[in-house]
């Protein structure tokens, strides 16, 4: 005979939802994942489900992939300000000018990172 399982469950607004873990980490499966972890969660889904498979059953996928997302941004924003550094612009130019260029600098170092960072297996 089949043991039923232990399930703890939480009420909210009148109805009982079970209390599951997707991960080992609660407070990572309760934080919304950002802009580069949804991007590596779904490359990873897509292009190497046994890998994305193995991280879920081992409880590590959401901590990867918030990891992922804070060191995306933080490159993204490195990258940038590296560029606009090299590049050498006049910080007397006009405001609108400077976003301009700010917004298309972190434009091509977004692109980088996507493609040298966020798209790798892991």
């Amino acid at each position: 005979m089949n043991k039923p399982l232990d399930i703890s469950y939480i009420k909210k607004n009148g109805l009982k939802y079970p209390k599951l873990q997707i991960s080992n980490d609660p407070v990572a499966d309760s934080t919304p994942l950002g802009k580069y972890g949804q991007m590596c969660l779904k490359y990873l889904f897509d292009e190497h489900p046994e890998r994305y498979a193995e991280l879920r059953m081992n409880g590590e996928l959401m901590p990867l992939m918030h990891k992922v997302n804070d060191e995306a941004f933080n490159q993204v924003d490195d990258l940038a300000d590296k560029m606009l550094n090299q590049a050498g612009y006049s910080e007397n130019s006009d405001d609108l000018v400077k976003i301009r260029r700010r917004n298309a600098m972190r434009e091509i170092a977004e692109e980088v990172v996507i493609r040298e960072f966020v798209y790798q297996p892991r």
